[in-house]
């Protein structure tokens, strides 16, 4: 009888927690599919495309320049804030026109993007090296150069990725570059086009990318670069102007003059010419160094002349002779000298 009756009390308690679990099973079941009914009814975030990156840059410091290889260096910070978590520009971002990409540093301030409170990600880099553009030195040293620095998205072209620069590029106020006079820079985003789809099939013909531009324009002083590199070749031809104004009968004085200086302007040449490239062009200061030959060869083609005429018994003649041709020397001279300079300095 009693085990009877412990049976049945065992029977009744399974069956009870079995409706318990059932009922539990029964309402998590509920539950989910609520929630899952909740999510399905939820839309899911749509984000723009292309993707619109805010691209700003700061100038944090130009180290030094070189002309022999058209390069330079630059320090800057560039910032990037975009909506999408599927992308991330600041990982994706190329160098355009770097000199030496072993040297290039690219440091990001944060490890991951930051999240800001609009929801927007955000992310700073620090950029770092040398990077070249073609310098223009027709007009040197009066030359007015604009130092490039060139980046674009290296993973997405233009119909995902479109950058918006910020406002106006900054620079640390206390930026400076020996013998140079520093711009403010100036920042721009333009549409860049490969004539090439780099063996890629699934790339559509006429692919553009958005690339970002940072320029500083620099100059040099005048004056101080005048001076430097004018008057040298001015007491040149001071000193091969004794030509003329020697006797004709010192033959050999007025020769040794004339030589010097013709020896002395190569020198100064070859001495311009080392911190220079070699282009395929006449700079400034070669225009004002082919003067200066060409004053001396006519006065060596003068000392000459004059000399025969001496040896001929026509004193008077050479002496006339020397001044009519010292004048129009200097004349054509100091003409050529400020036409040159000054269509120099009007084009920079």
């Amino acid at each position: 009888m009693l085990l009877h009756l412990f049976l049945v009390f065992l029977l009744r308690a399974f069956c009870a927690v079995r409706a318990e679990d059932a009922a539990a099973g029964e309402d998590a079941a509920a539950g989910e599919d609520a929630a899952a009914g909740e999510d399905a009814a939820e839309p899911g975030v749509v984000y723009d495309t292309p993707e619109k990156v805010s691209v700003g840059v700061h100038l944090n410091d130009i180290q030094s320049i070189d002309l022999k290889t058209h390069s330079y260096q630059m320090d800057f910070y560039v910032w990037f804030r975009w909506k999408n978590p599927d992308l991330d520009p600041s990982a994706s971002m190329e160098i355009a026109n770097p000199y030496e990409q072993w040297g290039l540093m690219v440091t990001p301030i944060y490890e991951e993007p930051e999240e800001l409170d609009d929801g927007t990600l955000y992310q700073v880099l620090r950029v770092q090296g040398s990077f070249s553009k073609k310098l223009p030195l027709y007009n040197y040293p009066f030359d007015r150069q604009q130092l490039s620095v060139i980046f674009e998205d290296g993973a997405n072209d233009k119909t995902a990725v479109v950058y918006v620069p910020e406002a106006r590029a900054t620079m640390n106020q206390s930026v400076q570059l020996p013998g140079y006079t520093i711009e403010a820079p100036s920042f721009v985003v333009s549409d860049w086009h490969y004539e090439t789809r780099f063996g890629d099939p699934r790339t559509a013909e006429n692919t553009s990318y958005s690339r970002a531009t940072l320029e500083v324009g620099i100059s040099r002083p005048p004056m101080a670069y005048s001076i430097k590199l004018f008057l040298p070749v001015g007491c040149v031809i001071v000193c091969a102007a004794l030509m003329f104004l020697l006797s004709p009968a010192l033959v050999d004085s007025r020769v040794d003059v004339g030589i010097t200086s013709l020896l002395t302007i190569v020198a100064l040449q070859m001495t311009y010419n080392d911190n220079l490239p070699d282009v395929g062009y006449l700079m400034l200061m070669d225009k004002i160094y082919l003067c200066a030959y060409i004053f001396v060869i006519v006065g060596l083609a003068m000392v000459v002349h004059t000399t025969r005429m001496h040896e001929a018994g026509k004193q008077e003649q050479a002496l006339a002779l020397h001044k009519r041709a010292l004048t129009a020397l200097l004349s054509v001279w100091l003409v050529a000298m400020g036409g040159l300079i000054g269509a120099a300095v009007q084009g920079g």
